[in-house]
């Protein structure tokens, strides 16, 4: 099953078949039946503070980090094996983001999926890149988490500012995959 979450937004496009079999008198036991939604994967995004600094044409750029976590719960059904792979992708999908104040200032920054800073956290497209990850989901961990750093910069030198409240968006998509194993 595919599943897209996407902020406040949900869509779900659910691919299943249905069959009976009749199995014979000396058939083994029917193997467990994969759920229709095997797994239930959810996003947890906390607002990125790039704390407090100055910024006017001389100023350096302000570096951050936060953190974003991806938690997939399996379906309550004993002896389910499920992998889910996903992909955690950032819209709108290019750099060149900008934060801007009640004055409709604004501060040029980006988002990256590398300490370096060097590669965009995006769509995958247009030289962007994702966060991918797999779970794997059992008897023992019927839920798991994985966390990713995203490291954040606001260009320096980019004139003089006032202080205040500034409010950049990006939204989180993740899409995911989740297969029952035997």
């Amino acid at each position: 099953m595919m599943r897209f979450l996407l902020a406040a937004f949900c869509a779900l496009v659910a691919h299943s078949a249905w069959a009976q079999i009749v199995p014979g008198p000396r058939a083994k036991p029917p193997a467990i039946q994969c759920p229709a939604r095997p797994a239930e994967c959810q996003i947890n995004m906390q607002v990125f503070d790039f704390g407090r600094g100055q910024m006017n044409s001389n100023a350096p750029a302000i570096n951050g980090t936060n953190t974003i976590s991806v938690t997939c719960t399996r379906a309550a059904r004993d002896g389910l094996n499920v992998q889910v792979d996903y992909n955690l992708q950032a819209i709108p999908p290019a750099p060149a983001r900008q934060m801007r104040d009640q004055e409709l200032h604004y501060l040029a920054y980006d988002l990256f999926v590398d300490a370096a800073r060097t590669r965009y956290w995006g769509d995958g497209s247009q030289s962007t890149f994702t966060f991918q990850g797999a779970l794997f989901l059992d008897d023992r961990n019927r839920v798991g988490t994985l966390a990713h750093v995203v490291y954040g910069k606001v260009h320096g030198a980019q004139g003089l500012t006032p202080p205040g409240q500034w409010l950049g968006l990006v939204v989180g998509r993740l899409e995911y995959l989740a297969l029952c194993l035997s």
